[in-house]
């Protein structure tokens, strides 16, 4: 009898907990209506990608709750999942990663560059891509100081409703195998 009372307690306490159906589940904050996609096109093994791990982490803290969703893709054909899920953990990015498989992001944006954003649209059109920011002049050459946030300068003008004044810059890094 004391075992079936501790067995009902447990089920009840996990019924509690949202743990089985019909517990009691806390309301979701609403989400905003999405402005736009922001696709980052990632390496593992690209010392760029990596450098620029701080700047996507602020962005999305910054964007995420104004609609902007990131996805952060890696069209490398030899990535393991594990390497993405080491990736994900080592930089903390808050943000899906996911393999492109058979490259169909990569193709569909002609992206040719690791990082290389996208940014996309409700409709999918592409809004503003290229580097994250002027950090790199060329690979191996880090400027001490970054004067233009082009990522960042984008996000600003669809949040605000406004027209990216800056469509297109040339993405500094490593490049995405075929």
């Amino acid at each position: 009898m004391a075992a079936r009372y501790s067995r009902l307690f447990c089920m009840w306490w996990l019924v509690l907990a949202g743990l089985l159906p019909g517990g009691f589940t806390r309301a979701a904050p609403p989400k905003a209506a999405t402005t736009a996609t922001v696709y980052v096109f990632l390496s593992d093994t690209c010392p760029i990608c990596q450098a620029a791990t701080l700047t996507l982490r602020q962005l999305h803290a910054t964007y995420a709750a104004r609609g902007v969703q990131f996805v952060g893709v890696f069209p490398g054909t030899h990535v393991r999942p594990a390497d993405i899920v080491l990736f994900q953990q080592q930089y903390a990015l808050p943000f899906p990663l996911r393999p492109d498989e058979g490259q169909l992001l990569t193709r569909r944006f002609q992206a040719r560059t690791t990082p290389e954003v996208v940014v996309a649209g409700p409709e999918g059109q592409v809004l503003y891509q290229g580097r994250i920011d002027d950090g790199y002049a060329a690979l191996g050459q880090r400027r001490t100081v970054v004067q233009h946030q082009e990522l960042r300068d984008a996000l600003a003008a669809l949040t605000a409703g406004r027209r990216v004044a800056v469509a297109r810059t040339e993405a500094v890094g490593c490049l995405i195998n075929r």
